[in-house]
């Protein structure tokens, strides 16, 4: 009888342990975050977004191995979220192209401009996160194509489906160096419905034959 109790309770186990370890990851990513814009990335260390967060210097390498590795889980967690919309999507509500830029902008929509401000200043100052972004756009493209995948599986469709996710990813990255180099008061929502509609605006075009 104790052994059936036990493995009755052992997904429940495994299901809060999973949690407390995303919900200790959110906070010291928000406790970085926080901690870099007051005081500056260079000066805030390891220890102190630890003892912020109340947890200790080892269980802080146990989740994050650098302090830049808290930088790019801040940026990763929106792309996170913007492929889960993605994986909502019926296909027979839209197409590749416009699923991909339409969930980009309604996640841009939901984040707030204090946040996106906080996160451009940071990318200026952290070669890293710079970098890092780069590669980001590279997977999500790979993503995005596969989800695309999923939700179209037509063979036939598969050279749209790559073509969109290279499309819409290449149009936001453009917003976002845009965005980053520009002055702070832009709109990155903006940017990226200016660079979706001059994206729209070329497709429209037939090339010579």
């Amino acid at each position: 009888m104790s052994v059936a109790r036990d493995e009755g309770l052992a997904p429940a186990t495994i299901g809060l342990r999973e949690q407390k370890k995303r919900d200790t990851q959110q906070l010291l990513v928000a406790t970085g975050m926080r901690l870099f814009l007051e005081q500056g990335y260079t000066e805030t260390t390891l220890d102190q977004i630890a003892a912020e967060a109340g947890v200790s210097r080892r269980t802080f390498f146990s989740y994050f191995p650098s302090k830049d590795a808290i930088l790019v889980a801040a940026s990763d967690a929106g792309w996170d979220e913007i492929l889960g919309d993605i994986a909502k999507i019926s296909p027979q509500d839209s197409s590749p192209l416009q699923a991909v830029c339409e969930c980009l902008l309604a996640r841009l929509a939901k984040r707030s401009n204090d946040d996106l401000v906080a996160m451009r200043r940071l990318m200026l100052l952290s070669a890293t996160l710079r970098s890092r972004g780069q590669t980001v756009f590279l997977e999500r493209e790979y993503a995005i194509a596969q989800l695309l995948a999923q939700i179209w599986p037509e063979p036939e469709r598969q050279w749209e489906n790559r073509l969109a996710a290279m499309a819409a990813v290449g149009a936001f990255r453009l917003a976002v160096d845009i965005w980053r180099d520009g002055p702070e008061e832009q709109s990155l929502q903006a940017l990226t419905e200016q660079s979706f509609a001059q994206l729209s605006q070329l497709l429209r075009i037939t090339p010579e034959k």
